[in-house]
C-alpha cells in the first residue's frame, strides 16, 4: 500500500513503512512497550543508522521510530526486524527488573556485607589478630 510516497509493509515482521527517503519507520504500541524500552532499542541501533522517535500523528497510543541508515547499502526491513527483536528484548529485561530485582539486590548487598565493604573501621587488622574471628570455630 502506497500513500504520499510511503510504502506500507504490513507483512513485515512489524508495521513497517519504507519512506521515500531511504528511512524506514516503525509504529510502536504505547501499551506495549515503554518509552525506555524504546530509547534503549534505538539507543543499541545508533552505531547503525540515525534513530529519531515521535508520537505518531494519527494513530493514538503509538510512537513512531524512523531509522535512516548509515550505510546506504543497509537493508532495510532487516534492520526493523532486528530493531522489533531488540525491543522485545529490552520489554523482557524490564519484566524480569520487576519480577526478580529485590532479590538481586538482596544478593548484592549480601555479597558487599560480606566483604566488610561497608565497614570499612573493622577491617583495619591484620590476619594475626584476627578482629572479626574469623579464625574462630563456629557452633
Amino acid at each position: 500500500m502506497t500513500h504520499n510516497g510511503i510504502k506500507r509493509r504490513e507483512d513485515a515482521a512489524a508495521p513497517v513503512l519504507l519512506r521515500g527517503d531511504g528511512s524506514i519507520a516503525l509504529d510502536i504500541d504505547r501499551h506495549l512497550f515503554s518509552m525506555d524500552a524504546v530509547l534503549r532499542s534505538s539507543y543499541k541501533f545508533t552505531d547503525r543508522c540515525h534513530v529519531f522517535i515521535q508520537t505518531h500523528e494519527t494513530r493514538e497510543g503509538t510512537w513512531i521510530v524512523i531509522m535512516r541508515p548509515k550505510n546506504a547499502d543497509s537493508n532495510l526491513i532487516d534492520l526493523a526486524g532486528d530493531f522489533s527483536n531488540e525491543l522485545i528484548d529490552q520489554r523482557l529485561r524490564e519484566r524480569l527488573e520487576q519480577q526478580f530485582g529485590d532479590v538481586r539486590t538482596l544478593i548484592v548487598a549480601q555479597a558487599f556485607a560480606e566483604g566488610n565493604l561497608l565497614d570499612a573501621a573493622s577491617a583495619d587488622g591484620d590476619y594475626a589478630s584476627d578482629p572479626q574471628g574469623i579464625g574462630r570455630l563456629r557452633p
